[in-house]
């Protein structure tokens, strides 16, 4: 006999939809001339298949066809203007803080440091790309507070202030400017690596940059402490061992390492 189709799509009605479809658009259950006409009322449990439901599951929202990248709805300008002023309190409120907790770093951390120099400096061995890892308080900062720490990098290497670092990395970390800020990044870790005496290729700066940012710049942080003979924990806490001493560990970490890779 007949099949009823009212209320809730039974298994039966949904396999019959999906034998004869009717329009060009498929809801996952049954066939529409577009996604709008998908739900028919019943919200987004009858928008699948080629269509997302956009907004809330039990409340307000609409089937759109998706973007086909990851199953995204195709955003509309009203999605930006609703997106808007969300991020722009974000990013305001993100600032204050950000710049409230650099006033202290600068105060308590970089205050206590020298820069480094290229006169007498032995390097210290280079570090694998997730050592920060290795290290919980290097990835909270690096997490939280990622351009307050390549501020300190930069500074130390002598490439620029403090606070211009911070503001052009917070800039470039976290706003449309991102994919300009990867670009920038690669060439100034490039810089930072020849000052602290580490090989770096341009592909190996650029990939590092745009797949392994907050790693690269975690691990970066580590060894430019190391050559500033400083270790960094939270809460700004700063402990700065002496050249001459850190320069000696060095020279025996490099004749140990060297002497390693000699007997193997």
């Amino acid at each position: 006999g007949d099949v009823s189709c009212a209320g809730p799509l039974p298994s039966s009605c949904a396999a019959a939809a999906m034998q004869t479809p009717t329009g060009n658009v498929n809801c996952g259950g049954h066939f529409e001339a577009n996604c709008a006409a998908c739900p028919g009322g019943n919200g987004a449990a009858w928008c699948h298949g080629d269509c997302v439901w956009v907004g809330e599951l039990l409340g307000d929202g609409r089937c759109e066809m998706g973007s086909g990248l990851l199953g995204m709805p195709k955003l509309t300008p009203q999605d930006f203007d609703t997106a808007l002023p969300w991020w722009v309190t974000l990013f305001v409120v993100t600032s204050l803080v950000m710049f409230v907790y650099a006033l202290v770093y600068k105060r308590k951390v970089v205050g206590e440091l020298e820069r480094i120099t290229d006169h007498m400096n032995v390097s210290a061995e280079p570090l694998p790309l997730f050592a920060c890892f290795q290290k919980p308080h290097a990835a909270l900062y690096t997490v939280f507070c990622l351009p307050v720490v390549l501020g300190k990098n930069y500074w130390s290497a002598g490439l620029m202030g403090f606070w211009p670092g911070c503001i052009f990395s917070f800039l470039l970390t976290y706003t449309p400017l991102y994919p300009l800020g990867v670009c920038v990044r690669a060439v100034i870790s490039k810089k930072v690596q020849d000052i602290i005496g580490h090989e770096r290729t341009w592909p190996q700066a650029c990939l590092f940059s745009l797949f392994c940012m907050p790693c690269d710049v975690g691990r970066e942080s580590l060894e430019v402490d190391h050559e500033m003979g400083a270790d960094i924990t939270c809460c700004c806490q700063v402990e700065v061992t002496s050249r001459l001493m850190n320069e000696l560990d060095h020279a025996s970490s490099r004749i140990s390492a060297a002497c390693a890779r000699n007997c193997s």
